[in-house]
C-alpha cells in the first residue's frame, strides 16, 4: 500500500472509532433500548452487517483452500493476506452478532453449559470458534519464517511482538519451513469441511424458519455460499491490486485471474437471484409476493435497483466483460461489488420481516416495538461505524507491521 494512503486510512479508522464511540457506549450501558428493531423485526442492520462480513471472509477462505490444499501456485502470494482477512472478518462478525444479542454474556457460557446439538445456533457457535482457531494457526505458520528472520531488525513495541511470536527462535531453517508447510496443508484439509459447514449452516439457519417464506427455501444455503464467495472474492481481488507489488506483471495477472472468477460468480448469483424472484412470484402466495414487492417497489426500492443491480452488478459486469484485461478496471469492478453488497444482505434480512404474518395484526397492538416499519436509527449506524473502524484499524496495523501482505510469489517466506 502506498505510503500516502496508509496514514489517511488510519485517520479514517480512528475518526470512525471516535464518532461511533457514543453509540457503542449507549449500547453497552442501555442494552437494546436505543435500537429501532423490536418484536416483529428482531433482526436489523447489525445482522445484515454480520452476513456482509461473513461473505467477505468466505472469499478469503476460498483463496486459502485453492492455494494450500489444491496447490494453485499463482495465488500463493496472497495466501497470508487472505488468511489474515478471514480473522479480521470473523472479529467483525463476532462483534456485530454479540451486540445484537439482548444478553451478550450468554454467548460466553450458555453454549458451554447447556449446548443443544439439535440447534443450528449451537453448531454455528462451534464452527465459528473452530474457524477462528484454524485461521489463527494457519496465518501464524504462514508468516512465522518472516517473523523469526526479521525479529532482530525490529525495534520498540513491534520488535517485542516479533520476539514474542518467535518463541525464542533465532533461525528459520529449511526443515522448519517444510514443517510449517506441512502444518498449513493439514490445517487447509481441516478448514475445508469446517468452512463449508460454517457458511452453509448460516444459510440453513434462515432456511428452516417456516414462517419466513423467502428464507424458507432449499435454495437459501446455496445462495448464501455463492453470495459469500462473490463478495469475498471481489474483496480479495481488490486487496490484491492494492497490496501486491507488480513485479514482472504478476499482480496484474493475478487480478485478471481473480476477475474472471468474480465474473463467473456474479453471473451465477444474479441467475440464482432471478430464479428466486421468478419462482416466488409464480407461487401466487400473498405473503411471498408482498415480501418480494417490498424489495422491488417498496420504500427502499432504490437499495435493490440502484445499490445492488445498478452500481453493484450492471457497472461491474460491463467492466469485467469489456475491460477484462485492464487490472485497474477489474479492481474498480470488484470494489463496487463488495462495497455495495450490504444492499444484498439488507434486502435479504428486512423484507421478509416487513410483512405481518397475521392479517390485521397491526391493529391489535400498537407500540413502537410492534411494527414492521423498520429503519435503522442513529445508534445502530454509530455502532456499525465503530465496529467497521475497529476492523479496518486491525487490518491496517496487521498488514503494515506484520509480514502479512506477501508480495514475494513462490510460497511462504524464509530466509534466503
Amino acid at each position: 500500500m502506498q505510503q500516502r494512503i496508509f496514514p489517511a486510512l488510519i485517520v479514517l479508522a480512528l475518526a470512525g472509532l471516535v464518532i461511533g464511540s457514543y453509540g457503542m457506549f449507549d449500547r453497552l450501558v442501555n442494552g437494546l433500548q436505543p435500537v429501532a428493531f423490536g418484536s416483529y423485526v428482531p433482526w436489523g442492520l447489525w445482522v445484515s452487517f454480520y452476513l456482509f462480513f461473513l461473505g467477505l471472509s468466505a472469499g478469503a477462505f476460498l483463496v486459502t483452500i485453492l492455494t494450500y490444499l489444491l496447490g494453485i501456485k499463482i495465488l500463493e502470494g496472497i495466501g497470508p493476506l487472505s488468511g489474515f482477512m478471514v480473522l479480521v472478518c470473523l472479529f467483525c462478525e463476532m462483534l456485530f452478532i454479540l451486540l445484537d444479542l439482548g444478553y451478550m454474556s450468554r454467548a460466553f457460557y450458555q453454549f458451554f453449559l447447556t449446548p443443544s446439538f439439535t440447534s443450528l445456533l449451537t453448531w454455528m457457535f462451534l464452527l465459528f470458534n473452530a474457524m477462528g482457531i484454524i485461521y489463527t494457526l494457519k496465518t501464524y505458520f504462514l508468516i512465522r519464517g518472516d517473523i523469526i528472520t526479521k525479529a532482530p531488525d525490529k525495534k520498540g513495541i513491534v520488535g517485542l511482538v516479533y520476539r514474542l511470536l518467535s518463541f525464542g527462535k533465532s533461525q528459520y531453517s529449511k526443515e522448519m519451513e517444510e514443517s510449517d508447510r506441512h502444518r498449513v496443508h493439514i490445517l487447509a484439509w481441516i478448514s475445508l469441511p469446517v468452512g463449508l459447514l460454517f457458511y452453509a449452516t448460516n444459510g440453513a439457519f434462515f432456511a428452516v424458519l417456516i414462517n419466513r417464506p423467502i428464507w424458507n427455501s432449499a435454495m437459501t444455503p446455496l445462495l448464501f455460499v455463492v453470495a459469500a464467495l462473490l463478495s469475498g472474492g471481489a474483496l480479495v481481488a481488490f486487496l490484491t491490486f492494492v497490496y501486491v507489488k507488480n513485479g514482472n506483471g504478476l499482480r496484474d495477472n493475478l487480478v485478471k485471474y481473480l476477475g474472471r472468477a468474480v465474473l463467473f460468480l456474479l453471473c451465477t448469483f444474479l441467475a440464482l437471484e432471478a430464479m428466486q424472484l421468478f419462482v416466488g412470484y409464480q407461487t401466487g402466495r400473498t405473503d411471498i409476493i408482498t415480501s418480494l414487492n417490498h424489495i422491488i417497489k417498496g420504500p427502499t426500492w432504490w437499495i435493490f435497483w440502484i445499490g445492488h443491480l445498478g452500481i453493484g452488478s450492471f457497472i461491474p459486469l460491463i467492466l469485467l466483460v469489456f475491460l477484462a484485461n485492464n487490472p485497474n478496471a477489474v479492481a474498480a469492478a470488484c470494489f463496487l461489488i463488495f462495497g455495495t453488497f450490504l444492499s444484498v444482505r439488507y434486502n435479504f434480512i428486512i423484507p421478509d420481516q416487513a410483512v405481518y404474518k397475521l392479517e390485521g395484526l397491526e391493529f391489535v397492538f400498537r407500540h413502537a416495538r410492534l411494527s414492521t416499519d423498520y429503519v435503522p436509527n442513529l445508534n445502530e449506524w454509530l455502532v456499525s461505524i465503530w465496529i467497521m473502524s475497529a476492523g479496518l484499524l486491525a487490518f491496517l496495523l496487521g498488514t503494515r507491521y506484520l509480514p502479512i501482505a506477501n508480495a514475494n510469489f513462490g510460497g511462504m517466506n524464509h530466509a534466503s
